[in-house]
C-alpha cells in the first residue's frame, strides 16, 4: 500500500532534490507566438477553489476593489454553477467549448476507461497533466483552437489544447503548498539566493505567473488564460486559515496589476474579461477509505497512487484482474466506484440490479445502501433499470428519471437534495431551465441535471460517493502530508456554486444575473469573439 512521503524522511529529501534538479533543467522557455490578436482580446482569470461566501464577504468588505470594478464595469454572475464533479481542469472545459464538460471525453481528474486496452486509470495529477488535453473530444475546437495563427497564451493550465504557448509552474505552487508541512521543503526554501528563487511561497509564485502572463501582453494574445491555483491548494491543507483571505486580496492586487499593463499597451479598450472559478471549496476534519468497509463484504478495492510520475499512463487491463474494484478520487470529496462482475473481466460492466444484491459469504448486500450507511458518505448515485438515477442518503432516497422534454425528481424517506419542502419533489417533468431556476440557490443548486448529464456519459463510475459535510474520503492518500484539511468534487453549494464576472466590448455594464451554468459562460465569450456557439441556456448578454 503507498505510504506518503512524509513517514519516510530520507527518501522524501532525496525526492526533493531529485524535484529540484529536474526544475532547472525543465524551467519553461519560451515558444514561438502566432501573429498579434485582432480585437476582441480575452483574458481569462481563473481562480481556482474560490468560495463563494468568502467572495462575497471581501467583496462587501471592500477587500477587493480591482474585482468590484470589473464587477461595476461588466455583468456578475452571484450563483455560477459549475461543472460536476467540481474539479479542476476538467471543470475549465465549458469556459473553452460553451459545452458541459460530461461532453469533453474526460470524467475528472482520476476516473476509470473500460474501453482502454492500456492505460485505463486515467490521472492527470503530475506528469500526465498534458494527456487530459488529448483526452478532450476532438471534434469540439476550444476557443484557444477556434483562434488559431493568432497569438494565444497558458499559464498553469490542464485544459490549454490549442493555445499557441503553454506554460505551467506546477513546480513552483507544489514547493509552495508544501513549505509549511515538511521539514526538507522548509530547509531548502531557506538556502541563500537560491532558495527563494526555486522554492517561492505562495504569494511570491502567483506574482510570477503574472509576471509571464503581462509580459506576454506585448505579444498581443488574442486569448490568454490565467490560472491562481493558490486559494485551492492552500485551502485543500489548511482549510479557511487566514491565509485563504490574503491570498484572495493578493490575487486583486495582482489583476489591478495586469490592467494596468494592458491600458499602458492600448488593449485595455478592446479586452474582454472573464473571472471564473471551477469550483469551490469545504473543510474537512476527518478522513476516511472505502476500500475498507468494502473489504470486510469481500471487495477488494485498489485506488492508486495520487501523482503520476511518468509521462505515460501505459498500465495494461490486466493489471486490475487481481482486484474487485477500482476506487477513482477527485477532489478527495468524491470517489468513482467501478465494480468488476465476479467471474468477468474489467470490460464487462455490472446491471444495475447486480450493485443492488452483490454476492458475499453472507448473501446478497445492497452496495448502494451500505456505502450509504457509512458515517462519512453524503450520498451514494447509481444508474437504474430504464435510464434512471437513483440517489441513496443514509435516511432517504431520490430518483431522477426523463419524462418527456424534461426530468423528473421523486424521493421516499428523507429527500437527498431537500428539494421536498420546495414542493419539487411531485414527480412532474421539469425541463433543464427550470431545474436551475428553482434551485441555483438550495444545498444541491442544479442536482438533477448535473446528475443525469454524468450518467449519460460513458465511463462515469457504477457509482458515485459524495462525502458528507466536514469529511473527505481519501485517508491517508496524498503524497507528502497524508490527509487533506479542505476539498472539492461533490455536490454541494459549497463546492458547485461560484461566482462569474464578465466585463469588456460586448458587455452589459452593471448587470447582475441570479444564475448560469458554467457552460452558459462559455457560450457568451464565443459569441463575444465572434465565433458562432452552441444554442440554449442562460442569455447573458442582452442588456
Amino acid at each position: 500500500m503507498f505510504r506518503p512521503l512524509r513517514k519516510r524522511p530520507l527518501l522524501s529529501l532525496l525526492f526533493l532534490v531529485a524535484v529540484l534538479f529536474l526544475a532547472v533543467l525543465l524551467w519553461p522557455s519560451r515558444r514561438p507566438v502566432g501573429r498579434p490578436g485582432e480585437p476582441p482580446l480575452l483574458t481569462y482569470f481563473l481562480i481556482d477553489g474560490l468560495s463563494e461566501s468568502v467572495f462575497r464577504e471581501e467583496l462587501a468588505a471592500g477587500g477587493l476593489p480591482n474585482i468590484a470594478k470589473l464587477i461595476a464595469q461588466g455583468t456578475y454572475v452571484e450563483h455560477g454553477i459549475g461543472a460536476f464533479p467540481t474539479m479542476t481542469g476538467y471543470a475549465f472545459y465549458p469556459f473553452l467549448t460553451g459545452r458541459d464538460a460530461t461532453l469533453s471525453g474526460v470524467l475528472g481528474i482520476r476516473w476509470f476507461d473500460r474501453t482502454r486496452t492500456s492505460g485505463n486509470f486515467r490521472n492527470y495529477v503530475g506528469r500526465t497533466q498534458a494527456l487530459m488535453m488529448q483526452d478532450f473530444c476532438p471534434e469540439t475546437p476550444t476557443l484557444f483552437e477556434r483562434v488559431e495563427g493568432q497569438h494565444s497564451f497558458s499559464i498553469n493550465s490542464y485544459a490549454s489544447r490549442g493555445a499557441m504557448d503553454r506554460q505551467v509552474r506546477g513546480f513552483d505552487f507544489s514547493m509552495a503548498k508544501y513549505q509549511d508541512h515538511h521539514w526538507a521543503v522548509r530547509t531548502l526554501a531557506k538556502l541563500p539566493l537560491v532558495g527563494p528563487w526555486l522554492l517561492p511561497d505562495w504569494f511570491k509564485a502567483e506574482e510570477n505567473v503574472m509576471a509571464t502572463a503581462m509580459a506576454d501582453l506585448a505579444n498581443r494574445p488574442k486569448v490568454q488564460w490565467i490560472t491562481f491555483a493558490s486559494p485551492d491548494g492552500n485551502h485543500h491543507l489548511d482549510g479557511f486559515s487566514g491565509r485563504y483571505v490574503e491570498l484572495l486580496r493578493h490575487i486583486d492586487m495582482l489583476i489591478g496589476r495586469y490592467r494596468e499593463e494592458s491600458a499602458r499597451l492600448g488593449q485595455e479598450e478592446q479586452r474582454i474579461y472573464a473571472l471564473l472559478s471551477d469550483h469551490g471549496v469545504s473543510e474537512v476534519g476527518a478522513n476516511i477509505d472505502l476500500r475498507k468497509p468494502l473489504a470486510e463484504i469481500g471487495i477488494e478495492a485498489w485506488r492508486g497512487e495520487p501523482t503520476a510520475y511518468s509521462t505515460e499512463l501505459a498500465d495494461k487491463l490486466e493489471t486490475w484482474d487481481a482486484y474487485d474494484a477500482v476506487i477513482a478520487i477527485n477532489g478527495n470529496l468524491l470517489n468513482y466506484l467501478y465494480l468488476r462482475p465476479p467471474g468477468e473481466p474489467w470490460k464487462s460492466t455490472p446491471e444495475p440490479a447486480l450493485l443492488r444484491a452483490w454476492p458475499s459469504p453472507n448473501g446478497p448486500v445492497n452496495l448502494l445502501a451500505l456505502l450509504a450507511s457509512i458515517e462519512g458518505v453524503e450520498m451514494v448515485v447509481a444508474r437504474e433499470e430504464g435510464g434512471g438515477v437513483e440517489a441513496i442518503s443514509k435516511n432517504g432516497r431520490g430518483r431522477i428519471y426523463p419524462m418527456g422534454e424534461g426530468l423528473v425528481y421523486a424521493c421516499e424517506g428523507e429527500d437527498p437534495f431537500g428539494y421536498g419542502k420546495l414542493g419539487l419533489c411531485d414527480e412532474q417533468s421539469r425541463d433543464e431551465a427550470t431545474w436551475l431556476a428553482q434551485t441555483h440557490a438550495t444545498d444541491y443548486p442544479d442536482a438533477v441535471t448535473r446528475l443525469h448529464r454524468l450518467f449519460l456519459a460513458p465511463g462515469v463510475g457504477d457509482m458515485v460517493i459524495t462525502a458528507k459535510a466536514g469529511y473527505d474520503l481519501a485517508a491517508d492518500y496524498e503524497t507528502i502530508v497524508g490527509n487533506y484539511r479542505g476539498g472539492h468534487g461533490g455536490l454541494h453549494a459549497k463546492q458547485l456554486r461560484v461566482p462569474y464576472v464578465l466585463a469588456g466590448p460586448g458587455v452589459p455594464q452593471g448587470k447582475v444575473v441570479p444564475f448560469a451554468r458554467a457552460e452558459d459562460i462559455g457560450r457568451a465569450l464565443f459569441q463575444l469573439m465572434g465565433f458562432s456557439q452552441p444554442s440554449g441556456g442562460v442569455e447573458l448578454l442582452e442588456p
